[in-house]
């Protein structure tokens, strides 16, 4: 497989999501793997566990001999920019005559050139991504999929078949990784400004998508309301294709080519696709079926549409589709439920965005009507909430009752004048805590959660254990 032709590889912030599930694929072609990463986690145990060597020294004397020993050309180094240059293992290797390959570059490298699916957007590329994976793998000929998170069912975040021919990856807009890769159809699931300390403007941040959105080589899938060019002669860009959600007996839009999905009411969702046919007169066919979705709110319900959409035009029967449409028991960290009792309920959740946590609340007041809902958010970094700080406040009201941690900073220094406190004083609601990890749990009893929810992208899932037990303890 192109992208790595040397036995070594050494990835530095191999904990990542997506260095791991590249490491696995890695050390299952055969290659030597190894890896820094900062802090100890169940995943990097996981590897540890599958034979790939792990260190959280960043001295290079610690790491394995063979990468001690190797030089340029004969070892892959990749990284991650969560991964500060300044590392003294990413200083040792660029003095040694290393370049580092950028995860995303090794990414496009590996399935440059193989049939790919993508799936970009500012929200839901994860389970969109893994939901598509799932039908794939449940074909004859399965696939690769490097996925954002990890699949419940799978509990891994790397599915893999000797011999598959598609390849399924998530098309991550953050440091413009996406524009490494040239997929044979993609879907953009939404496009909403974030990531601003990239992109510096929503223009340019639309600009990005509208890149990645060229770079696809047979058909792109779109919403129906987004903005998007004019495309010209075929040879210039994708097919593109749109899809939509409507409520029960709305009228569907019937574009040229569309997927569409009408929402639930009470029942079974209907979900309608034109696609390509070389037997139909016009071009086209149509194929429907009806299945529930298995994950909860009306976000996965679009979630599983475009999933879908690009099972079909990958060749996957609509039988098969509609079966993994029902089962698919989603990723770890979005919507996630860890404890479901008339009683006491916890979800947790990688929300981080104030649509995410939008959409997040939906869906639980939406599955637990009439309960009340306590959340727990930790926003993830200063310029998110800098940018943000409005929304993320008239959200998080939505909870009966929250709690606020203080901010993730992840790769960035303190802004001045933006902190929890900040947030917390913008948040609307008479039932606000500010709170502490060590202090979150002592806060709780006092005040007792029917429906408890975490939210958030940085170390938060670390206090998941707890929070579980928590909850566990209210049944006794």
């Amino acid at each position: 497989m192109a992208g790595v032709t040397t036995k070594h590889v050494f990835f530095l912030g191999l904990g990542g999501i997506g260095m791991s599930a590249l490491a696995r694929h890695l050390h299952g072609l055969g290659h030597v793997v190894g890896g820094y990463d900062l802090t100890p986690s169940p995943l990097l145990a996981e590897l540890k566990h599958e034979g790939i060597a792990v260190t959280h020294s960043d001295q290079p004397q610690d790491m394995p001999s063979w990468a001690q020993e190797e030089r340029p050309g004969a070892m892959t180094v990749v990284w991650t920019p969560a991964v500060p240059k300044d590392l003294p293992l990413f200083k040792h290797f660029e003095e040694r005559g290393f370049t580092p390959v950028k995860r995303a570059a090794l990414l496009g490298q590996l399935t440059a050139d193989h049939p790919t699916l993508a799936v970009a957007g500012t929200h839901g590329k994860t389970t969109t991504s893994s939901w598509l994976a799932a039908m794939l793998d449940a074909t004859e000929d399965g696939c690769h999929a490097f996925l954002g998170g990890v699949d419940a069912n799978t509990g891994t975040n790397l599915v893999t078949r000797r011999g598959a021919t598609w390849h399924v990856v998530e098309a991550d807009e953050f440091d413009r990784s996406f524009h490494h890769l040239h997929p044979t159809c993609a879907a953009i699931t939404n496009v909403e400004a974030d990531h601003l300390d990239i992109y510096g403007t929503e223009v340019a941040f639309r600009a990005a998508f509208r890149t990645f959105g060229g770079q696809v080589k047979e058909r792109l899938i779109l919403p129906s309301d987004l903005e998007w060019p004019a495309s010209g002669a075929p040879s210039q860009g994708p097919q593109l294709e749109r899809f939509v959600v409507v409520h029960h007996g709305d009228h569907i839009p019937d574009h040229v080519a569309h997927v569409a999905a009408t929402s639930p009411n009470g029942g079974n969702v209907r979900f309608s696709f034109k696609v390509p046919s070389k037997g139909s007169s016009d071009g086209t066919a149509t194929v429907e079926f009806d299945a529930i979705p298995a994950l909860p709110g009306r976000h996965n319900v679009a979630n599983a549409l475009v999933a879908s959409a690009l099972a079909l035009h990958a060749g996957v029967a609509p039988s098969i589709v509609a079966k993994v449409v029902a089962e698919f028991g989603g990723v770890r960290r979005r919507m996630d439920v860890h404890l479901d009792t008339p009683e006491a309920t916890y979800i947790d959740d990688y929300a981080h965005h104030p649509t995410e946590l939008e959409a997040l609340m939906d869906a639980v007041r939406e599955r637990w009507p009439k309960r009340e809902v306590t959340l727990i958010f930790q926003p993830h970094l200063y310029s998110r909430t800098r940018d943000f700080g409005l929304e993320f406040a008239r959200v998080l009201a939505l909870a009966d009752r929250v709690f606020l941690l203080p901010i993730y900073p992840a790769r960035e220094a303190p802004i001045p004048g933006v902190d929890a406190q900040w947030l917390f004083d913008n948040i609307s609601s008479p039932h606000k805590h500010l709170a502490t990890s060590d202090s979150i749990f002592g806060d709780l009893k006092a005040c007792p959660a029917n429906v408890l929810v975490t939210a958030g992208a940085g170390d938060i899932d670390r206090l998941v254990p707890q929070a579980l037990q928590h909850m566990q303890d209210l049944l006794k």
